[in-house]
């Protein structure tokens, strides 16, 4: 087994309390050379911390020829870096959202195929092991799909990560503040396909692409274990920009629902996360504890029913985390020269449906 050298541009929260961690603990696959962020508190700190060399520009790490790159800065940089990864014939993992227009997508594609590399987006998700454990049960289940339902209750980070040792830079360029700003406007309107006011962009790169999206990605994923897809969306309303989202869409060639629901919960020490799906005779449940808890279980409830008699069985299938195991895939892919499972392509079916829903939110204002 080869061990690439990696860098990682962007060392914002999830780069401190998962990738970078996790890469350095995969010795044997991997070699973290450096890392790029424009905070040099930021940079100091994880020298200090981690024993990393930092750069102040992307393309100072990139210059030092690593074998691939791990892409987690603000969501506005994402296509930019990858397809510049990509033409220095760069491995990429990408966290999500990869775009936020979907024809950005098509455009890393190319590029993906241009350069011969590997591509895989952050959906850790599907490397839950409960996850892994519905498909397979969805393959095996017979009786119709009715609906898939997801609510989710989101306190953001700061009661899960106040064990964690993180800093966040204040010394951030104003112009790399702004840029990122144009950026991001830019990208969300060209997927909207029109002008939108700040409430409305919030609404979409917040609740849709920021939280959502996993979801989104996961049901698609798992709707493939019954021969099903996602299909287009129907109904979608933000609720004070980025405090709440709902969505519905159809499964494609059914009558069935997926319906959404995200909800900000800012002073609420509770992160909640549940995705059913609801058959005819069944039910199957997934209970998400906050994704930067690492190694505690996904719950997977199964219910069943004989008569009025209600069976219910709680599975755990392992303690695993999806943090590493993806990593470990996107190195798996890069050895095997195989594509990534957490392909471009299903991360640009994911922002199209969010661009759909995010179009009908913003119609039902």
């Amino acid at each position: 087994m080869r061990k690439r050298t990696v860098g990682i541009i962007g060392c914002g929260l999830i780069t401190q309390v998962e990738h970078l961690p996790n890469l350095l603990g995969l010795r044997d696959r991997f070699e973290v050379i450096g890392v790029a962020d424009p905070s040099e508190m930021v940079r100091a700190y994880l020298h200090k911390t981690r024993g990393v060399v930092g750069y102040a520009e992307a393309g100072e790490l990139l210059d030092l020829k690593p074998d691939c790159v791990v892409i987690a800065t603000p969501d506005a940089f994402h296509v930019d870096l990858t397809l510049e990864a990509l033409a220095r014939g760069m491995h990429v993992f990408v966290e999500k959202p990869l775009c936020y227009d979907p024809a950005d997508a098509v455009r890393i594609a190319a590029a993906r195929d241009r350069a011969g590399k590997i591509v895989q987006v952050g959906y850790m998700k599907r490397f839950d092991p409960a996850y892994l454990a519905l498909y397979r049960m969805l393959m095996d289940q017979k009786t119709e799909l009715l609906s898939v339902n997801v609510d989710v209750l989101d306190p953001d980070f700061w009661p899960f990560t106040a064990h964690h040792d993180v800093i966040f830079g204040n010394d951030l360029p104003e112009e790399a503040i702004a840029e990122n700003g144009r950026k991001r406007m830019v990208q969300i309107e060209a997927a909207l396909g029109r002008t939108v006011d700040t409430q409305d962009a919030r609404g979409f790169a917040g609740p849709l692409c920021s939280s959502l999206v996993h979801d989104v990605n996961l049901v698609s994923g798992a709707l493939g274990a019954i021969g099903r897809s996602s299909g287009a969306p129907i109904s979608a309303a933000f609720h004070g920009g980025d405090r709440a989202a709902i969505g519905a869409a159809r499964i494609a060639g059914s009558d069935a629902l997926i319906n959404l629901s995200w909800t900000a919960v800012p002073k609420l020490a509770h992160y909640s996360e549940r995705i059913s799906f609801a058959f005819e005779d069944a039910q199957f449940e997934l209970k998400f504890p906050s994704p930067y808890l690492n190694h505690q279980p996904t719950e997977l409830i199964e219910r069943r029913s004989t008569g009025i008699a209600l069976t219910e069985i709680r599975h755990r299938p392992s303690y695993a985390e999806a943090f590493v195991d993806e990593l470990c895939a996107w190195h798996d892919a890069m050895e095997s020269e195989t594509p990534a499972k957490n392909s471009v392509e299903s991360a640009g079916a994911d922002m199209s449906l969010l661009a759909g829903l995010g179009r009908l939110a913003i119609a039902a204002r």
